[in-house]
């Protein structure tokens, strides 16, 4: 269902299904020491399986995350850290990104490119 470039992203994806009740299965973690040697071979990278039944709400579920990710950068009103649209709150100050004041700028670019895949 989801084939990851890294360990972590298996992990979030993971998660992120789990959560919302999908029962998964992580596969090729064992392999990833040796992923430097046989990165694109089949079945060397971690993947995340699902059953049958479940793999249209896995894939709406991995589709609704990857939108929600999205958002427009911003500019923390605190300290002036510039931060990715996907960040909540400030990672130097930790001021949240809601705290009541409109902070969002657009940094001019369509960001339709997703990083989760189903």
């Amino acid at each position: 269902m989801h084939t990851a470039d890294h360990p972590v992203e298996i992990g979030f994806v993971r998660g992120l299904l789990e959560s919302e009740g999908i029962e998964t299965r992580v596969q090729g973690m064992d392999l990833w020491t040796a992923a430097v040697e046989i990165y694109f071979a089949d079945g060397a990278r971690p993947s995340v399986w699902v059953r049958d039944a479940m793999l249209e709400r896995a894939r709406r579920v991995l589709a609704e995350a990857d939108r929600r990710g999205q958002g427009e950068d911003w500019t923390c009103p605190d300290c002036g850290e510039r931060l990715e649209g996907q960040f909540k709150a400030c990672w130097r100050c930790a001021r949240d990104r809601n705290d009541g004041h409109d902070n969002d700028h657009d940094n001019g670019h369509d960001d339709d490119e997703g990083s989760l895949r189903a």
